[in-house]
């Protein structure tokens, strides 16, 4: 992802993608926590 993308895009492309969708079971997260340029957290 590039560096430049906002808190909710990245939120927004992290839960579109298939690989986090399988692991988060049709469940809606709790919390998403960015910590831009490093790591995103989903809290279920």
């Amino acid at each position: 992802m590039p560096l430049s993308l906002d808190a909710a895009a990245v939120e927004a492309l992290v839960l579109a993608n298939p690989d986090v969708q399988k692991y988060l079971d049709n469940k809606a997260p709790k919390k998403v926590i960015v910590v831009k340029g490093r790591i995103v957290n989903i809290v279920l």
